[in-house]
């Protein structure tokens, strides 16, 4: 399905990390008022009195001033759809399986990502479905993907018939390993009654990769949220000063073989002047970013296409924020090579028309 080679080797990113509790507007972090988590109140003592202001004032526990460059960590503004969901996935994980930081290319453990999506086709009386590309819970009834593992000539006119509620495409969640029925997993199998390509969506010059390259799949019913089945957080910008990310799917691995377990990789990002200098093309670097390894052979490849990319939430320690989307790449698991990912967070005004809209 994948007209260009995507992921391949993967590895994961996550930290432990304290929930932050915001103050005075999220301009400030409550903190005990001793040198070490609050220096500026602590040393300044005409800041002392009637000026500071506490967060538990019993306990000490005083509203630090966050440095202003530290600022775009303070809560997410409840104003957006996508924001108040999040705060929503983060209240109903009442706990997560965290882990350190992992290099290379690893197994993903059971209920690790519990975000991540099989998404497939099912061709005649065949009972198993061949698994082409991934993608990443937003809602219960919605998935977010690539366009390109959508759309064809074919399906786009079936898309197109007022009466589709197509069984070709089909959803898993809550999978880890799709050949076993051992492993720590709880499958919730879903029907494709309608998918959304964004509007923009362009292969008139599939040499040069896919634009716009973002896709939304409808389920046919609610998916059940809970340990193995989960959401993941749309980011409110653009993710930038993340230098490091993680990509997950079932995309084939360096041996050339298709993984059925999930696997998992920490990649780096790359300037979009080294990533043009190393492609040899040029990326459309408003919509597009690249990721890839300068010291191995991570990557994405084949399979994972339209799984997500994404880091820690700043705020919820149990959530991920997707930043990117597995779209195109040159060859699979080349050092220095990157492949070339969908920016999401110029896509949210888009997601929440369809997923939230009225």
């Amino acid at each position: 399905m994948d007209a260009f080679p995507g992921i391949k080797w993967l590895l994961l990113f996550v930290s432990v990390a304290v929930v932050a509790e915001y103050c005075d507007n999220g301009t400030g972090e409550c903190k005990d008022l001793t040198p070490s988590d609050c220096p500026v109140i602590f040393y300044n003592q005409h800041l002392i009195g009637s000026e500071v202001k506490y967060c538990d004032e019993f306990n000490d526990i005083v509203c630090c001033p966050i440095p202003l460059d530290h600022q775009n960590l303070k809560p997410v503004e409840e104003t957006r759809p996508f924001e108040k969901q999040c705060k929503q996935y983060n209240e109903g994980r009442a706990a997560c399986r965290s882990t350190p930081f992992i290099v290379g290319g690893t197994k993903a453990s059971g209920r690790e990502f519990p975000f991540m999506a099989l998404i497939g086709t099912r061709r005649g009386n065949k009972s198993e479905p061949n698994w082409d590309c991934g993608g990443a819970v937003v809602h219960p009834r919605f998935v977010l993907t690539a366009a390109h593992c959508l759309e064809t000539d074919e399906t786009k006119a079936e898309r197109l018939d007022p009466n589709f509620d197509s069984p070709k495409f089909v959803v898993r969640l809550g999978d880890l390993d799709y050949n076993s029925t051992t492993d720590d997993a709880q499958v919730q199998d879903f029907r494709v009654v309608n998918y959304v390509v964004h509007p923009g969506y362009d292969t008139e010059d599939e040499e040069l990769g896919f634009k716009n390259d973002i896709a939304l799949v409808e389920l046919d019913r609610e998916a059940v949220f809970n340990d193995h089945v989960a959401a993941v957080c749309l980011p409110p910008t653009s993710g930038n000063d993340n230098e490091h990310v993680t990509a997950a799917g079932w995309g084939f691995t360096k041996d050339g073989v298709k993984s059925s377990h999930l696997l998992k990789v920490s990649l780096q990002r790359f300037t979009d002047e080294v990533c043009q200098e190393r492609l040899r093309f040029t990326i459309e670097t408003r919509t597009q970013f690249c990721a890839g390894s300068m010291t191995s052979e991570a990557d994405t490849c084949n399979g994972d296409s339209g799984g997500p990319i994404f880091v820690q939430h700043p705020l919820y320690p149990c959530l991920k924020q997707v930043l990117g989307i597995v779209s195109y790449g040159l060859v699979c698991g080349s050092q220095g090579l990157p492949s070339v990912y969908t920016k999401v967070h110029l896509f949210t005004d888009w997601i929440e028309s369809i997923v939230w809209g009225n």
